[in-house]
């Protein structure tokens, strides 16, 4: 067998490992699958359809000088807590592409709690977030583990990134991060904690997270630093955006 040969059945057998990924993907969670009435990008689901798609597609990506596998389609990575998949779609104008985006291993996601002392006070942690290499002032919020209750995740991101006595767990409501390239809704709450048990400052489980420091805001100080910018986690922003709507923190005088 001739190097281009080899390579091609390379290609092939890598591009069909993917797309039966994306069959069992499929058949596991067919709700990810959907094509609703009058939907603005319909996912071709046949094999001629998709193939046909990824000729198109690598034609381009390689011409941009792209490696060729940026047309594969099905299950292009997967990890313990990330998956990616690029689907074959249709547009309305009958135009064909690919559209990647993350889904969640479990119907799940993952959730985000907003603390709140029993003096009022909101409790932010200055973590370090790798992704963009920075510091940022957030709430607690963690991954879901498979089958596992939105609450539970809640308590546990809770009790690991800052500790404390829980007396009242609150859901506040859903949020899709990121609507363009996340299909899973993570659950905000808010969690009330006795002010005698806020730690003050991280325990080493928290600093070997990337926390290196708590911060207790009264409603006023946190509606002064989310005016200066100086908050822009959207999980800390939404979930203090539900709590004020619903009445469960001091409006502004």
């Amino acid at each position: 067998m001739t190097q281009a040969g080899s390579e091609d059945n390379a290609v092939r057998e890598r591009r069909d490992a993917r797309l039966r990924a994306y069959a069992v993907l499929q058949e596991q969670r067919p709700e990810l699958f959907v094509n609703p009435p009058g939907t603005a990008y319909e996912i071709l689901l046949d094999r001629a359809d998709q193939d046909h798609v990824t000729r198109e597609v690598e034609k381009v990506a390689v011409a941009f000088g792209f490696p060729e596998d940026c047309a594969d389609i099905g299950v292009v990575y997967r990890d313990p807590y990330v998956c990616m998949v690029r689907d074959a779609v249709r547009f309305r104008s009958g135009r064909v592409n690919t559209y990647i985006r993350f889904v969640p291993e479990g119907p799940g996601g993952g959730a985000a709690v907003l603390p709140v002392l029993d003096d009022g006070r909101i409790v932010l942690l200055h973590h370090f977030r790798h992704a963009d290499r920075d510091w940022h002032w957030e709430i607690p919020r963690g991954f879901g583990a498979r089958d596992e209750e939105s609450s539970t995740t809640a308590r546990r991101e809770l009790l690991e990134e800052l500790g404390g006595e829980v007396t009242e767990m609150i859901h506040l409501g859903e949020l899709t991060s990121d609507t363009g390239m996340h299909s899973v809704r993570d659950q905000l709450y808010l969690a009330r904690l006795a002010t005698s048990s806020f730690p003050e400052t991280p325990g080493p489980d928290a600093r070997e997270e990337g926390i290196d420091a708590f911060r207790a805001l009264t409603p006023d100080e946190m509606r002064s630093e989310l005016a200066k910018g100086h908050i822009h986690d959207g999980f800390t922003l939404a979930a203090w955006a539900l709590a004020t709507a619903r009445g469960l923190l001091p409006s502004a005088p």
